[in-house]
């Protein structure tokens, strides 16, 4: 009976881990890691494995290359968590794990011009307690989300209704980047208020403005979410004066894959993006 428990504890294991990415450390001498956590919301039709271990692949080889020639205090790793959306839109089997959309929307609806995402409270209760468990430390927090297309959408709205995001705390991420991000319409009005909650007298204790970074990215060519969407995103929350950056790619929709010079090149500044938060963690050695 022990052994039968014994067996069945490590299958547990086995499986509850099985959304985390670990890299290894860049030495052998772990007294002084730094695990920067990276939470990775796929697109609408994916989920978290294919995202992460796919899609994510040329960014996380590139950047744990990078990674291991600086020259920094604290060992530094990074760990990919992930989430597969609650709906179903295609069963898994001959090899996939099926895809999965974080709501529904009725047939010929998009994202940027609903009036209503069905669902949409179920995955940001999954979100949400992702980022900020019953029990957080400096061992499960959150450093950065990084949404792709859905995934973003839902990155974006969650800003906007959750200040808990981007008031500044030990435990609020220290970066979002959103790839293929659209107008999440449901949420306009949160959204568009955003400014105004920056001057409100309740915001305006100088130790609630050091605001978390947002990373957009663009691919010109993306015929999914075009590029006017995402910066009509971008423009809200720079009104809101968090810091935004964009790092503007000649592709379309995915997340660049570093397959030509232009892609390439995009790829870097996403890690340039990630290094300088790896760096700034690192500093508290």
């Amino acid at each position: 009976l022990l052994l039968l428990f014994l067996r069945a504890t490590a299958i547990s294991a086995s499986r509850s881990s099985s959304n985390s990415h670990p890299s290894p450390p860049t030495t052998t001498d772990n007294s002084n890691d730094v695990c920067i956590r990276i939470l990775c919301l796929h697109g609408k039709g994916g989920n978290g494995k294919q995202f992460v271990d796919t899609s994510l692949l040329p960014l996380r080889s590139l950047l744990e290359t990078r990674v291991a020639n600086l020259e920094l205090e604290c060992n530094v790793s990074f760990r990919w968590d992930e989430l597969t959306a609650p709906y179903e839109i295609s069963p898994p089997g001959d090899g996939n794990d099926g895809g999965y959309s974080w709501w529904t929307l009725p047939p010929g609806v998009r994202s940027y011009n609903a009036d209503e995402y069905e669902g949409f409270e179920k995955s940001a209760d999954m979100v949400m307690e992702k980022v900020f468990p019953p029990e957080q430390s400096t061992v499960n927090k959150t450093d950065i989300i990084l949404g792709h297309s859905q995934g973003a959408i839902l990155t974006s709205a969650l800003l906007s209704i959750h200040d808990k995001l981007w008031r500044s705390s030990n435990s609020t991420p220290k970066g979002y980047i959103l790839n293929g991000v659209a107008w999440p319409n449901p949420y306009r009005k949160s959204l568009s208020s955003l400014s105004t909650q920056q001057q409100c007298p309740e915001t305006a204790d100088e130790s609630l403005l050091v605001l978390p970074r947002m990373l957009f990215i663009m691919g010109e060519k993306d015929n999914i979410n075009p590029t006017k969407s995402a910066m009509q995103v971008h423009d809200a929350f720079q009104a809101a004066k968090l810091d935004v950056s964009i790092v503007n790619h000649a592709g379309g929709h995915s997340v660049p894959v570093a397959r030509d010079e232009d892609s390439t090149r995009a790829l870097e500044e996403v890690v340039d993006w990630i290094v300088d938060i790896a760096k700034e963690k690192a500093t508290s050695c």
